[in-house]
Parts: C-alpha cells; sequence; structure tokens
C-alpha cells in the first residue's frame, strides 16, 4: 500500500533534525505532528515511538489530543466504518422524511 504522507514525514524528519529543545524549539510538536502523519499512513508502531519521543520532549498529554496510535489496544479505523453508517442511516431517514412530506402536500393538492 502507498504512503501517502512520505512528503510530510520526510519535511518534519528534516526539521527534527535541524532542531534541539536546548535551541528553543518545540520539539514535541514536530515528534507529535510525524506521529500523526505515521499514524495515517498506518505506519503504528513509528507513530507510537514519535509519541513517546513527543512526551519525552515535552508534550502534556492534558492539552493536546491523545491520538489512538498512543494506546495499542484501539486503533481509530475501526471506529470510522459505524460512524459512516451511522451518518448515511441518518440522512436516509432526513431524505425519506422529506420525500413523505412531499408526497402528502401533492397527494392533498391533487386531492
Amino acid at each position: 500500500m502507498p504512503q501517502k504522507y512520505t512528503q510530510e514525514i520526510n519535511t518534519i524528519t528534516s526539521e527534527i533534525e535541524k532542531y534541539t529543545i536546548a535551541e528553543g524549539h518545540n520539539l514535541w510538536e514536530l515528534y507529535y505532528r510525524r506521529g500523526y502523519f505515521y499514524f495515517l499512513d498506518n505506519e503504528d508502531e513509528k507513530a507510537k515511538e514519535d509519541y513517546k519521543k513527543a512526551e519525552a520532549a515535552g508534550l502534556d498529554v492534558t492539552e493536546v489530543p491523545y491520538y489512538s496510535f498512543s494506546n495499542s489496544n484501539s486503533k481509530r479505523r475501526e471506529f470510522l466504518l459505524p460512524e459512516k453508517i451511522l451518518v448515511f442511516l441518518i440522512l436516509l431517514m432526513v431524505i425519506g422524511s422529506i420525500g413523505v412530506q412531499i408526497a402528502g402536500f401533492i397527494y392533498r393538492i391533487n386531492g
């Protein structure tokens, strides 16, 4: 499966190589962002490693979203299909309700 975020990962990796915490750069943010791109590319182990590096570099997990790649027991993509099905069913109900309203209106007019 081709990696979609290789360019972003390479750019962030270059930034990480340029900066250190001593230079006042938020290194945790770079690791966190790169980890998220690894996560999007289904590179879960690399994502977890970067998340751990981000924590070690000063990531405040109470302030920044806790992505599921940091937890080995969950995978975000497992929740995407049920969410899509739910949205589809709600949309179907709304369309059906509008259809019933239109049909009732037409029936009353032609009556």
